[in-house]
């Protein structure tokens, strides 16, 4: 009896000493490191925020007044200013370090200024004023990406909602004129990528919407009238945004691992 429970001993002392040297022997061993984060990529729709200023130039040719025939036509050119803010959306997508996309946007601003189209020794002061209430565009975007900074140009359709006035003080007379005008934008920025979803970015943009011309027929006895007048309106514009970009493809789920 006495070599069996010897027999059993040593048995169990000899499985102890395995279990411990397998033990430590794992402990040793390496332990592999974890995979690497995705590389961020530009691709996926987005939608975001932006404020900006912006320095307009006007350009009025006035033709002639409707009661003084013999008044030569009359140039003038003023710059307006102001600010404005506005929502952007689009969609990315990444070929290696080259990014395509295509975005909207849609703005509210007050962007205004005037002049004085006749001088005061042939007139009573006649003032052409203009302003910009809203614009927007459709535009590509074609960048480099350097993994989370994006170097981009831009540009497209552009649209805006152009309203002046011509006044003539000492008569108390003021036309209004509101148009609708179409045109192109065209510019560049950089955007860098602050976390995987969120990402600001600074912009130049220049706008230019042509040449609309402008016809009064309203005879006001005693007052001075331009019969026609045409408005050449552009734009340079400065702004800063705030982006969210949408993960896409949505990330796979983690794989389910089994416990014991």
């Amino acid at each position: 009896m006495k070599h069996t429970f010897s027999r059993h001993l040593i048995g169990s002392l000899a499985g102890i000493c395995l279990t411990a040297g397998t033990v430590a022997m794992a402990a040793d061993m390496p332990v592999a490191p974890p995979p690497p984060p995705p590389a961020f990529s530009w691709t996926g729709p987005y939608v975001g925020l932006h404020v900006g200023g912006a320095v307009a130039g006007t350009t009025s040719v006035n033709n002639g007044i409707l009661n003084d025939d013999a008044f030569t036509p009359f140039q003038a050119s003023f710059n307006r200013t102001g600010v404005f803010g506005g929502l952007h959306l689009g969609y990315n997508q990444q070929f290696n370090w080259l990014v395509l996309g295509l975005q909207g946007e849609y703005n509210f601003a007050g962007i205004t200024g005037q002049t004085q189209i006749f001088p005061d020794s042939v007139l009573s002061p006649v003032f052409i004023r203009s302003g910009l209430r809203q614009f927007g565009s459709v535009d590509g975007r074609v960048g480099i990406a350097f993994n989370r900074l994006l170097l981009y140009a831009i540009g497209g359709f552009a649209y805006a909602d152009q309203r002046h006035s011509i006044v003539t003080d000492g008569f108390g007379t003021t036309r209004d004129y509101g148009d609708n005008e179409y045109g192109w934008d065209v510019g560049g920025g950089a955007e860098y990528a602050l976390t995987n979803n969120w990402t600001a970015r600074v912009e130049y943009r220049y706008y230019n919407w042509g040449s609309k011309g402008f016809t009064d027929s309203l005879i006001n006895s005693g007052a001075p009238i331009v019969r026609f007048h045409s408005t050449t309106e552009t734009m340079h514009t400065i702004r800063a945004g705030l982006t969210y970009k949408f993960g896409w493809p949505p990330a796979p789920p983690a794989p389910v691992v089994a416990k014991y």
